[in-house]
């Protein structure tokens, strides 16, 4: 049996300046063959769970191509193009197809980015048996559903569950190949859009729906996914649905989805954000804690699209007399090449940040003047270490440390989301030391950083990874919808 296994993810903000282009889809693009396989085999993301099922199948497995993308704006309609057509053309010699997606891509002229990849492969190779791991943050369409097999989502958010997702989707794959399942899977759609914060499965309200799932499963439903979906993505399929396959059985599966949809909708104000606490009402918090703190600037994560180039957490924080700050990387090339220019050991003074317009934006960032010296010049290369994404490899360009007294400050080309303090370890930087430690991230951070820390903050400031939705223009999504029409209640 031939089996080919691959990965095209992005989560697209359609509300972020960051362009998506081909060059973007890895550290010098995509990955292909034998590169892709070593890259991924044992690493935490889904393709790894998919390669181990394959491989304990005794299938020849290829890999044609392995892209995936920090979240920003629409993926460039030629780089959509021209990873859709490997995967299709892939698909032409196989048995079986494997694909490791994310579920809410945009790309230019296909708010539905992989419903449609999932269309063209099945227009090229008809009834292909097509196992696909999705994220939870998926805005799930029938175009996706039609055109694969299986699709089972993370259960676990932050997403430490991805290559168990890999494995749980190979092996219902395997059961069809095998003919012990003949899937019917049934969409429940639930008219909202939850805060993300409020999706953490660790925690009510999603801990309820994630057991409702388990216990349908256990009950003896194949496969039952609450997809929360990805509320800055706009398009007319961004929501919350409950995803249900059964073996055969679509009245059963419909049932199953519809009472998990159910007890979402009656959970609806528990997802709802509460009220956003100002900057300086978040720094008082702060200062009343023993350090070290974080301080999360969710509002410019990049893993949700964001620039990752405001300093208003950090200009809050100095405002309010706080000392002994690390915080970083900041997306900043300009600042990086003047700083670069100066040489280890100059003062400089200069503006940081606030230097992407950002159209979707009320009020452009503002930039923060800060004079300071500067202490490492170095390439922000490193591999994550778990215990999520890992393996991941992370390269932020030209990176300058910048010591400014009250705050050091991680300056870099590029972007990451806080998913290791490697990024700050690879300059010398150890941030247990650190009274306060600001960093872009909404829950990602969390694994890896609360162990270091003794308290928290999460911290709204401005940008396109805002958990504000009435602030966002939406233009596409469907009406009404929870909580931008609070009247559907």
């Amino acid at each position: 049996m031939k089996i080919v296994a691959g990965m095209f993810k992005h989560e697209t903000n359609s509300f972020s300046p960051v362009p998506t282009r081909w060059k973007d889809f890895g550290p010098d693009g995509p990955l292909y063959g034998a590169d892709a396989y070593r890259a991924f085999r044992h690493s935490g993301y889904s393709l790894s769970g998919l390669l181990d099922i394959a491989e304990e199948m005794g299938a020849e497995v290829t890999v044609p191509i392995a892209a995936r993308c920090l979240p920003s704006g629409p993926v460039e309609r030629d780089a959509f193009e021209r990873l859709s057509d490997i995967l299709c053309e892939a698909a032409l010699g196989c048995d079986a197809m494997m694909l490791d997606l994310h579920g809410a891509m945009v790309a230019e002229g296909f708010p539905d980015g992989e419903g449609e990849l999932l269309r063209r492969i099945r227009a090229a190779r008809p009834g292909l048996p097509i196992g696909v791991s999705v994220d939870s943050h998926a805005n799930f369409s029938d175009q996706f559903m039609n055109n694969c097999s299986v699709m089972p989502g993370y259960r676990t958010y932050p997403h430490t569950d991805m290559p168990e997702t890999g494995r749980k989707a190979g092996r219902l794959l395997r059961d069809v190949l095998e003919g012990r399942l003949n899937p019917v899977t049934v969409a429940a759609r639930v008219p909202m859009m939850p805060d993300m914060v409020k999706c953490l499965t660790d925690r009510e309200p999603m801990s309820r729906l994630i057991a409702a799932a388990d216990a349908a499963e256990a009950a003896g439903m194949p496969c039952m996914t609450v997809f929360t979906g990805f509320p800055l993505a706009d398009t007319e399929d961004t929501c919350m649905t409950v995803v249900a396959t059964a073996n055969g059985d679509a009245e059963a599966a419909r049932a199953a989805a519809q009472a998990i949809a159910d007890l979402a909708w009656s959970l609806r104000e528990d997802f709802r954000s509460a009220p956003f606490e100002p900057l300086a009402e978040s720094m008082e918090r702060a200062a009343a804690m023993e350090g070290p703190v974080i301080l999360a600037d969710f509002s410019d994560n990049c893993h949700s699209g964001g620039t990752m180039d405001s300093m208003a957490v950090v200009a809050a924080a100095l405002e309010r007399g706080l000392d002994g700050i690390l915080a970083g990387p900041i997306c900043d090339p300009q600042a990086v090449a003047e700083m670069i220019a100066a040489g280890v050991g100059a003062t400089v003074t200069l503006d940081i940040g606030g230097k992407m317009p950002i159209p979707a934006l009320k009020e452009p960032l503002v930039p923060l003047r800060l004079t300071g010296t500067v202490r490492t010049i170095a390439l922000g290369r490193f591999t994550v270490e778990g215990p999520i994404f890992t393996g991941m490899p992370v390269d932020l360009g030209r990176c300058v440390v910048l010591d400014a007294g009250r705050v050091t400050l991680v300056v870099s080309e590029g972007r990451v989301e806080a998913l290791d303090p490697l990024q700050y370890r690879i300059f010398g930087l150890e941030p247990t030391r650190y009274r306060y430690i600001v960093l872009k991230s909404k829950t990602n951070h969390r694994p890896a950083f609360l162990p270091l820390a003794r308290g928290h903050v999460d911290c709204t400031g401005p940008g396109v990874a805002t958990l504000d939705l009435l602030s966002l223009d939406y233009r596409h999504v469907r009406r009404p919808i929870f909580p931008l029409d609070r009247s559907n209640a």
